[in-house]
């Protein structure tokens, strides 16, 4: 992803926390945010950013500043009309920090006003992107606790439910984390005053359990990190033990602003049927309880399409790259720019793959895109989604594509495993393929192989 930052302070700690997995840009010096929000510089232009992050403090700012900060918004939207503009409120996202969002030497040696955990928290905003929105019940969902008070008596909290439930449909999938006892919570979801149901989740974790822990065991049982969850709770002693257990995840103060976590963007056919994806799941892992893991396979009866890419299929594939970690033998960050210019490039191949089984569709859960030249060809990215992992497919995958290559006239495949904190998962791909081991250095390993 390509992030823009526009500050009224130094953000170059930021940035180069940002960089390890984005391409970032910042301006030249500080405090001239407003600007260049007005009058984008050409190179900004050229950056063509994903999303451009305003960082407004206003213990550093001038008196008419925040007065300005909605005409600045409003011009960037219109400059960069197909960019995300996040503009989050500091004094709310570090209110549960206090005093420690911020460090007095680092303001007088740089300019830089903001301690490693409140730079952690801006930098949670934006990377990685976030798939999953972890939710509290008590004084959360509803107003009231439900075990004492009684399922008749809490009072839903129609907004933030209409917020989640917009959310779900998009994608994002929901899950409940509660200190409770399930039978007290379980009539609360047939209560018609409720705008989520229980089939609105994907996981539920209702008992006594620290919330790290269950979050946790959450991400381990959907196969995602824990830092693709938002976490919302209104309890600050919940939220303080969250950052403390797991400080990758997010935690959004309370009340909690939804859109800096999950910008608006485009909707793919998959974003709406994630959460049957995954609750198709749980059915899964029921099966694979029962059977050895080659007798679990043969009985998903699991059936792959393997197609060129099609217009239709570049949304998908700008989230797919925008958002895979672990099966991502690169992870370059592709928008739908990107992908429509190497698409519409004669020398560029890219294939796609959808797969469905016994429980259901899939979707599109992996692309290969490739650069040929002659009877070369080079692997530039494998990509296939988490929900797809486990199943053996990539096997599939390789043979179609190497079959549909040689077809071509190519005889040379080489390929790229680049690490990363969390591809580790596939540091072997290209070795179980049966590629040759070409070059190695540190995170990086070169391979070929002869069709």
């Amino acid at each position: 992803m390509r992030i823009a930052l526009l500050s009224n302070v130094t953000v170059e700690v930021l940035g180069g926390m940002l960089k390890e997995e984005h391409a970032v840009w910042m301006p030249s010096g500080f405090g001239a945010w407003v600007e260049t929000a007005l009058r984008p510089p050409p190179d900004l232009v050229a950056f063509e950013p994903d999303a451009i992050v305003l960082l407004l403090d206003t213990r550093f700012a001038y008196d008419d500043a925040a007065d300005r900060l909605a005409a600045v918004h409003a011009a960037l939207a219109t400059a960069f009309p197909e960019a995300t503009v996040l503009a989050p409120d500091l004094v709310a996202l570090f209110a549960d920090l206090g005093d420690a969002a911020y460090d007095e030497r680092m303001w007088t040696l740089a300019k830089m006003p903001w301690s490693m955990d409140a730079l952690l928290e801006l930098k949670k905003l934006v990377s990685p992107v976030k798939k999953v929105l972890a939710l509290d019940l008590d004084n959360t969902l509803w107003k009231g606790v439900v075990g004492e008070d009684g399922a008749a008596n809490i009072v839903p909290d129609a907004a933030l439910q209409r917020t989640a439930l917009a959310l779900k449909e998009r994608g994002v999938l929901l899950v409940a984390l509660s200190k409770n006892d399930p039978a007290d919570v379980e009539p609360v979801w047939s209560d018609p005053r409720m705008v989520l149901k229980k089939d609105d989740f994907v996981a539920f974790r209702i008992d006594w359990n620290e919330k790290s822990r269950n979050l946790a065991d959450v991400a381990h049982e959907l196969n995602l990190g824990v830092d693709s969850f938002v976490f919302v709770d209104d309890n600050p002693g919940n939220r303080a033990e969250m950052r403390a257990a797991l400080p990758e995840v997010a935690v959004a103060p309370f009340p909690p602003d939804l859109s800096l976590y999950f910008p608006l963007r485009a909707v793919s056919d998959e974003d709406r049927a994630r959460t049957a994806l995954y609750r198709a799941e749980t059915g899964r892992r029921e099966l694979a309880a029962q059977l050895s893991y080659d007798d679990y396979l043969r009985s998903l009866e699991i059936r792959c399409d393997v197609r060129p890419l099609a217009e239709a299929d570049v949304p998908r594939l700008a989230q797919l790259a925008q958002k895979t970690n672990q099966f991502n033998v690169c992870t370059n960050r592709w928008s739908e720019a990107d992908i429509h210019a190497f698409a519409s490039d004669p020398s560029r191949r890219v294939f796609t793959l959808r797969a469905s089984d016994r429980f259901g569709d899939l979707g599109l859960v992996a692309f290969v895109h490739v650069k040929v030249d002659g009877a070369a060809a080079e692997v530039v990215d494998w990509v296939m989604s988490c929900r797809a992992m486990n199943r053996r497919i990539e096997f599939m995958l390789e043979e179609e594509v190497e079959r549909r290559l040689a077809a071509d006239g190519v005889r040379r495949l080489s390929a790229t495993y680049r690490a990363t904190p969390k591809n580790a998962p596939v540091a072997g791909l290209f070795d179980a393929f049966g590629f040759d081991l070409v070059e190695a250095s540190p995170g990086r390993r070169h391979y070929a192989k002869s069709l």
